[in-house]
Formats: structure tokens, sequence, C-alpha cells
């Protein structure tokens, strides 16, 4: 297939190999949306109490998401498809022990330690798809296509994920419900591992010097300015989250909070699906600073309107920054990996969202409760301004930039 500037999603598709690898790693991915709300009613359920689940809900993300890097190393250092396979095997084996245990009653301490071994075992099965993109894709215009229809779709799952989840509550036990992730994540993961894309990504080199597999990421500068505006990202979402439905208390209550909020995801994915469409000129970091700036910007517009329709429309606005800038992440993820670690560099970006958003979501409580919503939104936005600042002075530390048309180096 000839490389173009204006390859279409379809030509991703088309790809050979994509459809098996692509299809099977969305099977075992969707079992993250269907976890959550599952796990938090089946532990209420067997304990009677809120706090229990709560605190399992809680374990299960601490561990799925401070152990993603080490897990990514192994990746890096092992070889995919061993590490994965133990990592889903376990992974569904909890997942279905921590639905036994719930629908028996078990005591909320057996709960809560099935609920971080499930996370301290969860698959990275979304950044290793993202690693794989490398592979299927022969150029850097056919991988900033796939990486925006990734992201585009993982924005869908985690749309549907959590209405399929709730959906099924209404109709069986929450114990069984978690049987469904259980059985999503082995029989999509199992047949992920088994694809050529996944077998290709060998465990390094022994013989290969310390010296010449690269010094951590987070020594790079480079690397450290595109973590940042994923953190910017994350943080924004986070604070949403929590401050929304403050926000719309008065102007339709959890229900208006719902569909403003989905809003934001469905602004998200359009933007993704606008920027993989587009040529967008650039280095990465730019790229990255004017995103952030943006969403940053359309974010804190929140503490400036009132009333449900106009709180959705800005959040539709600011999603459709939110996309891009995670796929700019791992188009320069890719560059910033290099041989020795592409698992380790898409993973950060994950955490950096996901930390970000803790923070945000932690954050945004405390100063609601001090200062009021409109407060707490201008307050964090205004923060976050200078981590994408810090981002634009490191991009001008390190004088070589990522490419995110190509993932290339660029002067």
């Amino acid at each position: 297939m000839s490389a173009t500037p204006t390859a279409r999603y379809l030509d991703v598709l088309a790809l050979p190999h994509v459809r098996l690898t692509f299809g099977s790693a969305l099977v075992g991915r969707s079992a993250y949306t269907l976890v959550l709300l599952p796990l938090l009613y089946a532990v209420s359920d067997a304990t009677g109490s809120i706090a229990l689940a709560g605190g399992a809900v809680a374990v299960y993300g601490a561990t799925a998401s401070f152990l993603a890097p080490v897990r990514a190393w192994f990746i890096d250092r092992f070889g995919a498809r061993r590490v994965l396979t133990v990592l889903i095997l376990v992974f569904g084996a909890a997942i279905a022990a921590l639905a036994i245990a719930s629908l028996t009653a078990a005591p909320g301490a057996s709960l809560i330690a099935l609920a971080g071994l499930a996370g301290a075992f969860a698959p990275p099965l979304g950044p290793t798809m993202r690693v794989a993109w490398g592979r299927l894709t022969p150029d850097g215009a056919l991988l900033r296509k796939a990486l925006s229809l990734d992201a585009v779709v993982e924005e869908l799952l985690y749309l549907a994920g959590p209405a399929a989840a709730g959906l099924a509550l209404a109709v069986i036990a929450p114990g069984t419900a978690l049987l469904v992730p259980a059985a999503f994540v082995l029989i999509g993961g199992l047949l992920f591992v088994s694809t050529s894309t996944v077998g290709g990504m060998a465990p390094q080199d022994r013989c290969v010097p310390r010296k010449d597999r690269g010094r951590s990421l987070l020594l790079d500068a480079r690397f450290i300015a595109v973590l940042l505006p994923v953190l910017v990202a994350g943080a924004v979402s986070g604070t949403i989250s929590v401050a929304v439905p403050v926000v719309l208390a008065e102007h339709g209550g959890a229900a208006a909070a719902g569909i403003a909020l989905g809003l934001f995801a469905g602004g998200s994915a359009l933007g993704g699906l606008l920027y993989g469409a587009l040529s967008v000129p650039g280095s990465a970091i730019r790229q990255l600073v004017t995103l952030a700036g943006a969403l940053l910007v359309a974010a804190s517009l929140i503490a400036a309107v009132t009333g449900f329709l106009a709180v959705s429309i800005v959040l539709a606005v600011a999603g459709l920054f939110f996309s891009p800038i995670m796929i700019v992440s791992y188009v320069a993820a890719h560059a910033a990996g290099g041989r020795y670690q592409q698992n380790a560099a898409t993973t950060w970006v994950n955490t950096g969202h996901n930390i970000g958003a803790a923070t945000g979501s932690a954050l945004a409580g405390v100063l609601i409760q001090a200062a009021g919503a409109p407060t707490a939104v201008v307050g964090i936005c205004a923060a976050a301004v200078a981590l994408v600042v810090v981002a634009a002075a490191l991009s001008r530390l390190a004088p070589r930039r990522v490419s995110a048309a190509d993932g290339s180096a660029a002067s």
C-alpha cells in the first residue's frame, strides 16, 4: 500500500493481521469497562458496607494504575506473549474468584485482597495494542491514523461499558455480572496473545549491554515534556467528574450530570476522529502544549456558565481536545521507547493520565468543599497551566523533538 497523508481508517483496518489483533484486543479491553460497577455492588451486597465496597474499588484501581510500569517492564524484558499470558490468566481467575466469593458472602478483607490481586495483575492490553500498531502499520501516516482509531474506540468502550454493566445489574446479581468481564479478558486476551503480532514482541536480548537499552524514560526531558500534558488532561478529566455533578445539582441533578459528562466523552471521540483525519503540522511537544492549553481554557469556562445546556456545550467543546492529546502522546511514546522500552513508554502515558485524574478528583473534592465548584475548577486549571509551561520549557532544553506526524525525531 502506498503511504499517503490522506490514509483512511478503512486503510488501517485493511492491513494484514489488523482485524484479528485489534478485534481480540478490544474484546479483552472491554473487560475493564465492565468491572467497576459490579465490583462496587458485589462487595456492598456481600458485606453490607459501602465503605468496604469503596475500599475494594480503590485498592483495585491503585494496584492496577501504580503497578502498570512494573508490568510493562516485565513485558519489555521477557516478551509480550509470555508475560501477558500469565497476567491474563491470573487477572481472569482473580475476578472469577471475586465473583464467587461475593456470591458466598465472603469476609470483606478477602474481597478487598482479591480486588487488589486482580488490579496487580491487570494485563496492559491497551498499551500493548498501541505498541502492536507500530508493527502493523508500514508508515507514520497510517500509525497516526491507527492510534486515532484506537483512542476513539476506547472512548466508545468507556461510554458503552458502564451503561451495559448497569443494565446487567438490573437483571442479574453483581457477583454473577463479574463473571462477564472475567470471561471477556480470558477469551479476548488469550486470542490476542496468540496472534503473530504479539508473538513478534520478543524479549530483550540479555547480551545487550544495559547502556544500550537506554536509561529510564523518566530521566529523559523530552519524555517528561510529553507526559506533563497527559497529566494535565487527566487532571481536567478528574476535576470535571467531581465538579459537574455539583454544578448541575440544581439543574437536573445526577441525570443531567451523567448526560453532560457523556457529552465530554462524545466530544473526545469526535476530536480523535477529526485529529486522525487531518494532517496537523508541528512537533509533538508543540501540538501537546497547544492542545493542553486549549483544553484548560475550555474546561475553565465551566466556572463561568450555568444551566444544563451551557455546561453540556462547554464540556463537549473541551472534550474535542482530550483524545488528540492522548493520540499525540502515544505517537511520541513510540519514538521515545526506542527498541527496548516500547511498552514502558506507552504505559507511562496511561499512568500519567491516571495519576492526573486521581489528583484532579482529590483536589476538586477538597477545593469544592472549601470554596465552591467554580473556584475549584478555575484554581485547578490555573495550576495546570504551570505544567504546560514546564512542558514547553523542557522541550526547548532538548535539541531533538518528536514529530507527531510520523513519530520520528525532528530538528
